[in-house]
């Protein structure tokens, strides 16, 4: 009999989560939204229901669906009386990353409305083939039963640590037995959620509407927050054609606007089109890399993720080969707060998910084990500053969660770590489609990435050594001075490109091992 397909994703227990499903008799649409729940538990904060997400579903031989779940800016509905509201609760907090540090705002005002849980259900109304009982019970019984924390997420506690203690009841959800902030290995529990998920099993209408007025409630302006009921009662997932491009004998398609890094990626693609006629890791090849990156980034536009939204304008931007056509750029979101689940199943079908809950508010939904979002909270996804758009506006997102087609061959694949992931997901591409490589070796080899300085607008760049021939490395340090960030090993930095794969009756999965991931064939 042949295998029922393949789920790769974040970490082991998110993808055996949707390998369970695979193996009931489900199909990659529920293997990815059971993913997709199991990290709502095990790679906490990473993601949230009460987060984001962008995605893209290709059915057999249907054309691909993008969906935008990411999120949207409150304040819709009249303003309230004065005396209601309270002061905004909307705090700096400084993060340190080691060799950087970085401010995010959290609190209740950097909440924006989420749309991460009704985009899954939808998904799963729409295509799911087993019930929602049983596609929601893996994460139920990892929150029950408790889960083991992963070294990625493990680390991620550690760098969030000030935002993940704002209140005690976040604070919860995230120690060990002895109180003490969870290292890896540690035995995880969050039975708020699990109960929650349940009920939600039982009677997904009314949780859902119960769990969204609870929101209005505790991050509106009686609280000093921003959401009104008006803006959970407009809350909907939008339903977009992807950006498609061709390239050799494969079609690519990734997410449209709100997402920039999809189109970022696209354009790169064509750039690093004959790429593989330089011997892979080469100078040559490594070169190209960079001047590819080089050229996206050359020239700051605040007005790109404008842009994006007019596909018009999109499409003459792919169809132009130029380099100077694509010296657009995206202001680079430097939230890492990320993950990814890729997943495809012997129809066909394929699912590229990318989930987000930024760094988290700070703020527990009482009884509920769900950590709000504070994607108002990101400076750089609001160029205009903070709380100046709209209400009702899609937030613009790095993520891109991209599909390849050939025939019948599919390849699923996308990547946390902010302004990187563009960059991991290209760099992926080029293994795969430009020197065909197998999967494994096209995510695990070194990957480059390379920003501009916005004081001086010269090129800096960090690369990964091991796997580099030393004159690859001298000749990358001799080009971009004064002092490039070079990793000696493969580093979560880099982002975390989690592909599923089937060619012909076969299938392969990579979970990137720069953020713990993993991959089950069924």
């Amino acid at each position: 009999m042949s295998a029922a397909g393949v789920v790769a994703a974040g970490d082991p227990q998110t993808a055996g989560a949707g390998a369970a499903l695979l193996r009931e008799g489900g199909n990659a649409i529920d293997a990815a939204v059971a993913a997709a729940f199991a990290a709502f538990v095990c790679e906490l904060p990473l993601c949230s229901p009460l987060g984001g997400g962008v995605c893209l579903v290709e059915r057999g031989t249907g054309a691909p669906v993008a969906f935008d779940m990411f999120a949207r800016t409150p304040g819709l509905g009249p303003s309230p009386a004065p005396d209601a509201t309270q002061p905004r609760d909307f705090a700096a907090v400084t993060v340190d990353f080691g060799a950087a540090s970085q401010v995010f705002h959290v609190g209740r005002a950097s909440v924006a409305v989420p749309l991460a849980l009704t985009g899954l259900l939808e998904l799963h109304r729409r295509w799911g083939a087993r019930p929602l009982a049983s596609v929601l019970a893996p994460a139920i019984a990892l929150g029950r039963d408790g889960y083991t924390l992963g070294p990625g997420v493990a680390f991620v506690f550690a760098i969030l640590r000030p935002i993940l203690e704002r209140t005690d009841a976040c604070r919860r959800l995230f120690v060990d037995g002895a109180g003490e902030l969870a290292t890896a290995g540690a035995r995880l529990a969050n039975r708020d959620l699990a109960a929650t998920l349940d009920s939600l099993a039982r009677r997904p209408d009314d949780v859902v509407r119960e769990l969204y007025d609870a929101l209005a409630r505790e991050m509106g302006p009686h609280h000093g927050g921003l959401i009104t009921p008006d803006d959970v009662a407009a809350a909907a997932i939008a339903e977009h054609a992807p950006v498609v491009v061709d390239h050799g004998d494969w079609r690519l398609a990734t997410m449209p606007s709100p997402s920039t890094g999809g189109v970022l990626v696209a354009l790169g693609l064509r750039l690093l089109e004959g790429a593989g006629r330089a011997p892979r890791l080469s100078r040559e090849h490594m070169l190209l890399v960079a001047q590819a990156q080089e050229a996206l980034l050359t020239e700051r536009d605040e007005s790109f993720a404008e842009r994006c939204a007019d596909p018009v304008l999109v499409a003459a931007l792919l169809a132009d080969d130029r380099l100077a056509a694509a010296r657009k750029l995206a202001r680079d979101n430097l939230l890492g707060s990320t993950t990814h689940i890729s997943a495809i199943d012997r129809s066909g079908t394929a699912v590229s998910l990318t989930l987000t809950n930024g760094e988290g508010s700070g703020h527990v939904l009482p009884g509920t084990g769900m950590i709000a979002n504070n994607l108002l909270g990101e400076e750089d996804l609001h160029p205009r500053g903070f709380h100046r758009d709209p209400p009702g506006t899609p937030l613009a997102t790095m993520m891109a969660p991209t599909l390849l087609s050939r025939g019948g061959d599919r390849v699923a694949l996308g990547s946390g770590g902010s302004n990187r992931l563009r960059t991991a997901i290209l760099q992926v591409l080029v293994g795969l489609v430009e020197h065909r490589v197998p999967a494994s070796d096209a995510v695990h080899a070194p990957r480059l990435h390379l920003e501009i300085d916005a004081a001086t607008k010269a090129p800096r760049i960090a690369f990964e050594a091991a796997g580099l021939a030393g004159d690859v490395v001298a000749m990358l340090r001799d080009r971009y001075p004064p002092s490039p960030a070079v990793f000696a090993e493969p580093n979560l930095y880099f982002g975390g490109v989690h592909l599923a794969m089937r060619v012909g009756e076969a299938f392969d999965g990579v979970g990137d091992p720069r953020r713990a991931g993993a991959a089950v064939v069924v």
